[in-house]
């Protein structure tokens, strides 16, 4: 009857195969919600523009009293800071999902997709009806990118010092 190896990963001879393949199934399965994501994104770029602004009035609306206590009452401004707000959490929530795909190690890849998507975002937008692309969206998605990516690296350093503390 075989015995599963026992003690650290270099002396038991299987070359850690085991947590390096969680590694990859993880990482799959974030790969998998990234382009959930990206779809979920671009399929709000597919909206016609009517639909898009009545989508955003909505919300504005709901957030009216907040906007209120804020000071702020110009309904085109509120709209605006809701699209605007909208944009950059979408791609917040994106940049998140890049570092987990990826992993470490791979800046040049985090920073070409979080460029690459938005920018593919706002090119559909040109083929929809009552659409524009934007280059200050694209900014908009890029900052929220990178910030979701800062964030996510951030919380990996704080939870490895507080590992490094513990062990």
């Amino acid at each position: 009857m075989g015995r599963l190896p026992s003690g650290p990963r270099h002396l038991r001879g299987d070359g850690g195969a085991r947590p390096r393949d969680a590694r990859a199934r993880s990482r799959a399965v974030w790969a998998a919600l990234l382009v959930a994501w990206a779809c979920f994104i671009w399929g709000h770029s597919l909206v016609p523009g009517p639909a898009s602004t009545a989508e955003s009035d909505r919300v504005a609306l709901l957030l009216q009293g907040l906007f209120a206590h804020l000071g702020v009452s110009d309904r085109t401004v509120v709209t605006f800071a809701v699209r605007k707000s909208a944009h950059f959490l979408e791609y917040a929530v994106l940049g998140l999902l890049l570092r987990k795909a990826q992993g470490p190690g791979r800046r040049v890849a985090w920073l070409a997709a979080a460029l690459a998507i938005p920018s593919a975002d706002e090119a559909i937008q040109l083929f929809v009806p009552g659409r524009s692309a934007s280059p200050r969206d694209v900014a908009i998605d890029f900052a929220g990118a990178l910030t979701g990516l800062g964030v996510c690296i951030l919380a990996e350093r704080l939870s490895a010092r507080r590992r490094g503390r513990s062990s």
